[in-house]
């Protein structure tokens, strides 16, 4: 170290002004014996501003990039070199255009010694911020570096504020910028714009479609999912929320987009499962697969989508030839519903037969049975709340009978028609229903049995039954569906009660 260094940097610490003044430079500027150090010439200037704010904020202005004085919160020295030296005028004018504030760039330009290269009769009034941007590039007071970046910085910080309209509008104006499209920043910027229009519900301006989807390739290779999501459904013409394809590619290309749709998947994003389900399941298309297809669908159900679950259970129920797979169709359904899906809801009340009656009548004739057969009168609750026939009512075990859905109305070894003593899967279309459902298997549960009279036989309680009624003048319509045979195993057997769904199964499976 030279002796004249030394005793500058004694004189720095006894707090001379000039000293750290020309410590500071030294260190931003870089050169024999004093390695280049912003930390430590940014240090001195600093140390330096209260006695000689110019001369500090000067040094600033000439020595830093524009990034590197956003990056170290030095604006504020930005603005008073503008107020006196033309490069803090060029750079403080050149943030004003990356924000879009023309009005305010054009003042700090206007306030220049030297006259800017700017070709026209209106001169630089005349330009756009894109165009005044390359004239401060060849002037050599930013450069394409530093535009991308405080361009990505300015536009996060508009996003982290709920205002991306505004970072779009940003975006905008390096559309014809040299290199500007090339920059990782900007490319991961635009795919998380499109991410955050897609979430939000705006638009992306008039940003153009090969830079977005440029973008969009390079996050969807580097790893970002939400980029693979974003291309794939638009490569496969299908939109992202508002977002139609053609704002985002050029062209459809199934493949690729089969491949980025499923490493979405695979990555954690479950609703992708259910777009390249769309897209396998499409015979049309080059990628159809019936078999992967059926296998997106499974995952997305299993990850809790109300559409896949809807769509599964459809497929289950069409296919159903036995009550294992009419219940598996029926508890996907449930759970589609559960989420508000309204055609879910449907499915399954299709499901259900019709019991006449109103509820006040029903309910002042159950409270008529309670005293002498409270069994009875909850299996009168359960026969509306479901629908069942008089038969199936009678011979339900409520606690057996019970699932997370609804109930099963077990094989009856007393009806001898095959058609009306098969079991029966009848879900639970309501929440009175299934509260329902809970307090009958509580009431015939072990605990209880022993407070209750034994309800007997089956002929027993078809006797004990027609006689309250006759007592209390009860109408059986008022509770217990009436169906003939072939109505019955119409909702027994899923593939014939997928023939009198047609059209709501086409609805539902489009």
């Amino acid at each position: 170290m030279r002796r004249e260094d030394v005793k500058l940097r004694m004189l720095a610490r006894r707090g001379d002004t000039g000293a750290r003044l020309q410590l500071g430079e030294a260190y931003l500027a870089g050169g024999p014996g004093v390695p280049r150090s912003i930390s430590v010439g940014l240090g001195y200037l600093q140390a330096a501003l209260p006695q000689a704010r110019r001369q500090a904020s000067v040094c600033m202005a000439l020595h830093l990039p524009l990034r590197q004085l956003l990056e170290h919160g030095l604006l504020e020295p930005l603005r008073i070199a503008a107020q006196y030296e033309d490069v803090g005028r060029q750079k403080l004018a050149a943030w004003h255009l990356i924000r879009g504030e023309l009005d305010l760039a054009l003042e700090c330009l206007g306030r220049c010694s030297a006259s800017l290269p700017c070709h026209g009769a209106g001169g630089a009034s005349a330009l756009t911020c894109g165009e005044l941007l390359q004239v401060l590039q060849i002037l050599r007071a930013v450069q394409p570096q530093d535009i991308a970046e405080v361009m990505a910085s300015e536009a996060r910080q508009a996003m982290a504020m709920g205002q991306s309209p505004r970072a779009v509008q940003m975006l905008e104006l390096l559309g014809d910028l040299p290199h500007a499209a090339a920059c990782p920043a900007i490319q991961q910027l635009i795919a998380d714009l499109v991410h955050q229009a897609e979430m939000a519900g705006h638009g992306l301006g008039r940003l153009a479609v090969g830079w977005i989807e440029s973008s969009l390739e390079r996050c969807a290779a580097d790893g970002d999912l939400h980029a693979c999501h974003a291309l794939g459904r638009a490569l496969s013409g299908q939109s992202c929320a508002h977002l139609a394809p053609d704002n985002l590619v050029h062209a459809q290309n199934l493949r690729k987009a089969a491949a980025l749709l499923l490493r979405a998947a695979d990555g954690g994003i479950a609703v992708a499962w259910l777009h390249l389900f769309r897209l396998c399941s499409d015979y049309r298309s080059s990628v159809a697969n019936p078999t992967l297809a059926r296998f997106c669908l499974e995952k997305a159900a299993r990850h809790g989508l109300a559409e896949a679950q809807r769509r599964l259970g459809a497929l289950v129920l069409r296919d159903a030839t036995r009550i294992e797979s009419m219940e598996q169709g029926v508890a996907l359904l449930h759970a589609a519903a559960a989420k508000d899906d309204e055609q879910a809801g449907l499915l399954l009340r299709s499901l259900l037969l019709p019991v006449d009656g109103g509820d006040e009548e029903a309910l002042t004739a159950i409270e008529a049975v309670r005293p002498d057969a409270p069994r009875l009168a909850m299996r009168l609750r359960l026969a509306r709340a479901f629908g069942l026939t008089k038969q199936e009512a009678l011979s339900v075990d409520p606690l057996t009978a019970m699932r997370p859905w609804g109930l099963v109305v077990g094989h009856n070894p007393f009806v001898a028609k095959a058609r009306l003593c098969e079991p029966r899967a009848v879900p639970a279309t309501t929440p009175e229903a299934r509260c329902c459902l809970e307090q009958a298997a509580f009431l015939f549960s072990a605990q209880r049995q022993e407070s209750l009279v034994p309800e007997g036989s089956l002929r027993a309680r078809s006797l004990q039954l027609r006689r309250l009624f006759h007592r209390l003048q009860i109408s059986e319509t008022v509770f217990f569906a009436s169906a003939s045979s072939r109505q019955r195993e119409a909702i027994r057997v899923g593939t014939k009660w997928a023939r009198r769904q047609q059209q709501m199964l086409r609805q539902v499976l489009a």
